[in-house]
């Protein structure tokens, strides 16, 4: 089965974005329909379900206060960082104050934490999911050795 594909009428009437809200966020990247861009007069933009998920998400940020240029500035920073067209589907994000982390994977494939409005998208306190979850499983094996140790003394 295909999946369903909305056209900008439809994305309209269902988000309550305007046209011309839709047609400037692709022109500048911001969010590019999945399904089918427009190629001149007369051709269509066509938005998937997860295109409409993205612009929840915005809708989301927006309620917070997040200016369009602040939102475009994240999706950047992740397009940069996580090498992927869509960063919104893929990143787990986090509204702060003044930032927006992100729980990522890079391209090098190292799941990161990032202040995705920061230049060059800063990492947060130099955490590296893999690096903890290592570290973690190194505990699990120093738990299980005392104990054996433990035992052969008895």
């Amino acid at each position: 089965m295909a999946p369903h594909v909305y056209t900008t009428a439809e994305v309209v009437r269902a988000t309550g974005f305007s046209h011309k809200q839709l047609d400037y966020w692709a022109s500048t990247g911001l969010l590019v329909p999945g399904e089918q861009q427009s190629h001149g007069p007369g051709t269509r933009r066509l938005y998937s379900v997860d295109d409409l998920v993205q612009l929840q998400f915005i809708r989301h940020l927006k309620s917070y206060g997040w200016s369009t240029r602040k939102i475009g500035q994240a999706v950047k920073t992740l397009r940069e960082v996580m090498n992927v067209s869509d960063p919104l589907k893929y990143a787990i994000l986090v509204n702060g104050k003044n930032m927006l982390i992100a729980l990522c994977k890079t391209k090098e494939g190292e799941r990161i934490a990032i202040d995705a409005l920061s230049v060059g998208g800063q990492q947060v306190m130099g955490i590296v999911v893999e690096m903890l979850i290592e570290e973690a499983y190194q505990l699990t094996t120093e738990i299980k050795e005392p104990a054996r140790d433990e035992e052969a003394i008895r």
